[in-house]
């Protein structure tokens, strides 16, 4: 795509000649933008910034999904009246996002021609979480309404990952957001002719025939194991057929936590997962050893022979009746126990589904990782295994003191690392002076103890992660309204300024009630585009 100097940039204006923002060229005659960009419009103007002296098109609109609410939607294919033969389109990708990833964005903040502008990815956001957020580098042009509509390009690989949806972005916010291509793909099943990349999921999570009933226990704890809760990185499950009830919600959480098919879900409760919680599911029934390596290696590129790796968060893999396998034992000692005795180093969590509790594979990988505890009689891995848990506790309840403080709904937090590492000096104390039964008879009570303290303090990081987010997309969406005010000639108004202190006074001082302040900010929004629109 460099060599060809990205041809499919386009720059989209209203038929008075001012700048919507941007979009993307999948061919010579379609076009892919924000339709929010389009709105109340039936053609726009579309000018070939990447070809010199080509005359400006008309394109109209061919299909959409309108915005839902900030978090949803909001995808647009166009068609040129007359193709364009000098484009060469951008091909749109499936992959498995990865936070700290570095992409780049093509678009015209300003009136300009065009500027590049950098960026991160920081994570899943909006209340979907259908959104994935960047984070502009400091010296980079602002991410603002020129954008909307441009390509996220990853600059390992080059391919158009995601699309800028930029429409309350302001000049000085370095928060910004893309929709994934999956998720387009989702809600516009058009845009597939246009997209490579292997799918999140194997067809036969979504062709077997559904049993009367699911298992609501299961469903419950494994879509809160998908949403990061539970301290195993690899996870066995024990399913059943094809027609279990365990089998049919493993399937279910699957479908529903993959961007491409979950995007625009309505289903809601304990047993849905986090859209986009699984990055690739395989079905390993009649496979073999390599062809479910090379599936891995084709989504992620992770192998299981890669170089190492970390990632910024924990991305699910799910392998699907292993037992029934082509190679059975290959693909367990091969690829899967590898990959699981890294998945930590790597950034992965695996759900590894065998039909039986007896198959051979299933005590490999157990005794292999850390799906079970040390051995009762490994004393001393079992202490060590505690002192790297209680590390990650003493930074998690850093963490979460520093930032309880600021939500109001936010419990507080009652620091109890000190007092278990005590408890563990004495254990190791002990068993240096030999007293080992005493030792082996207090380690399960401990292990229990520190395991739950644990998972308590990685679920309240998590919660004050997404109320952190939250509370930063509303203040990004109230210094958006307070330009659309200012640039409106709207200033010294008695009226808004009524309505945005309390907005403003929320999100910046004290504790912040978000419930409050996202009606407040709503409140404010509504003020403004009252005002601007009559």
């Amino acid at each position: 795509m460099t060599s060809e100097r990205r041809r499919w940039r386009v720059r989209l204006r209203d038929h008075r000649g001012r700048i919507l923002g941007a979009g993307t060229m999948l061919d010579g005659e379609h076009l892919l933008t924000c339709a929010h960009v389009i709105e109340g419009l039936d053609g726009v103007t579309v000018d070939f910034v990447a070809l010199p002296g080509v005359e400006p098109g008309i394109a109209t609109i061919v299909a959409q999904a309108a915005p839902i609410g900030d978090d949803g939607g909001d995808i647009a294919l166009l068609r040129l009246r007359e193709p364009e033969e000098q484009i060469s389109g951008a091909p749109l990708h499936r992959t498995a996002l990865e936070d700290d990833q570095r992409v780049r964005a093509y678009g015209f903040p300003c009136g300009s021609d065009g500027m590049w502008s950098l960026a991160t990815v920081v994570g899943d956001g909006g209340h979907g979480l259908e959104r994935v957020q960047l984070h502009r580098d400091p010296d980079a042009e602002p991410i603002t309404h020129g954008f909307s509509g441009s390509a996220v390009i990853a600059d390992k690989t080059g391919h158009v990952v995601g699309m800028v949806a930029t429409r309350y972005a302001t000049e000085a916010a370095r928060v910004s957001w893309m929709i994934p291509v999956e998720t387009m793909l989702g809600y516009l099943p058009e845009l597939r002719r246009w997209a490579e990349g292997s799918p999140a999921i194997d067809p036969g999570f979504v062709q077997y025939p559904e049993p009367p009933a699911l298992d609501p226990r299961f469903a419950r704890e494994f879509a809160r194991w998908l949403g990061g809760h539970g301290r195993a990185d690899v996870r066995v499950i024990i399913m059943g057929q094809d027609d279990s009830a365990v089998a049919a919600s493993l399937r279910r959480a699957v479908v529903l936590a993959d961007r491409e098919r979950g995007a625009g879900r309505t289903a809601t409760g304990p047993t849905v997962p986090p859209v986009g919680s699984v990055v690739l599911a395989v079905d390993a029934i009649g496979k073999t050893a390599d062809e479910v390596r090379r599936r891995i290696s084709d989504r992620l590129d992770v192998a299981a022979d890669s170089p190492a790796g970390r990632h910024g968060s924990a991305r699910t893999v799910v392998v699907y009746g292993i037992d029934e396998a082509a190679e059975p034992d290959e693909l367990v000692g091969e690829v899967l126990v590898p990959l699981a005795q890294r998945a930590h180093e790597l950034g992965l969590r695996l759900a590894l589904a065998f039909r039986e509790a007896t198959s051979p594979g299933v005590s490999v990988v157990r005794s292999s990782t850390d799906v079970l505890p040390a051995d009762e009689d490994d004393i001393e891995g079992r202490l060590a295994l505690l002192e790297t848990r209680l590390g990650e506790l003493a930074k998690l309840e850093k963490d979460n003191a520093s930032d309880a403080p600021r939500f109001s709904d936010a419990p507080h937090v009652h620091p109890k690392e000190r007092r278990l590492r005590g408890a563990l000096t004495q254990l190791r104390s002990a068993e240096r002076d030999g007293d080992t039964d005493w030792v082996k008879r207090q380690l399960p009570v401990f292990e229990r103890a520190v395991a739950k303290t644990v998972d308590r303090a990685r679920d309240l990081r998590r919660l004050l992660g997404e109320n952190l987010a939250r509370r930063a997309e509303l203040r990004a969406r109230l210094d958006a309204y307070g330009e659309m005010a200012r640039n409106g000639g709207l200033v010294e108004d008695v009226e808004l300024d009524a309505a945005y202190a309390p907005a403003w006074r929320m999100l910046f001082e004290g504790q912040c009630d978000l419930t409050a302040a996202a009606a407040a900010v709503e409140r404010y929004a509504d003020t403004v585009r009252k005002r601007i629109d009559g």
